[in-house]
């Protein structure tokens, strides 16, 4: 009975995670969208006030679209960007499920730029649970330097990977 509980709990557990991650990314993809329209608008604005025509203006944005230029190919990266991060937290999420039913318990901050951001090089090496990590943020938490950019893993200590699927 209580290895059911804690299989319900942690299923419970996963399937809030993944309600997170999916809130998290929503959240950044509707604020770089705000953003850009907010960009667009005042871009807009100014060159009506400097005398460009409609015409004119809708030239200089489709070719920016075309070109992938300075306004277009930013909101590109971005969203690039946002997708990039929300795949890494994705695997970050189903490697902590399979340490979790591994009952896996230490981790250590492993640094994989060769030029790491000067908090998470500070982290370099430390060890701890998971709770310890989440208390204090996880690589790409947003809680460094690096933000969503880093590339920062938890690894698990003595974690070996699931080896029954290669049992014959």
């Amino acid at each position: 009975m209580p290895e059911e509980k804690r299989t319900v709990t942690q299923t419970v557990l996963e399937a809030r995670r993944t309600q997170v991650l999916s809130i998290i990314i929503a959240n950044q993809l509707s604020t770089i969208a705000a953003q850009t329209t907010l960009d667009l608008q005042g871009l807009i604005s100014t060159m009506r006030a400097n005398g460009m025509s409609s015409a004119a203006i809708r030239e200089v944005l489709m070719s920016d679209l075309a070109a992938g230029g300075r306004f277009f190919g930013a909101f590109r990266n971005a969203i690039k960007n946002t997708v990039r991060s929300g795949v890494r937290m994705a695997a970050s999420r189903g490697s902590q499920s399979a340490y979790a039913k591994a009952n896996i318990r230490e981790f250590v901050w492993v640094t994989v730029s060769s030029k790491p951001c000067p908090d998470c090089d500070g982290r370099a090496g430390e060890k701890g649970t998971m709770e310890y990590f989440e208390m204090i943020g996880t690589p790409g938490s947003g809680f460094s330097v690096c933000q969503g950019n880093c590339h920062c893993q938890l690894e698990a200590i003595g974690y070996r990977g699931d080896t029954s699927l290669t049992r014959a």
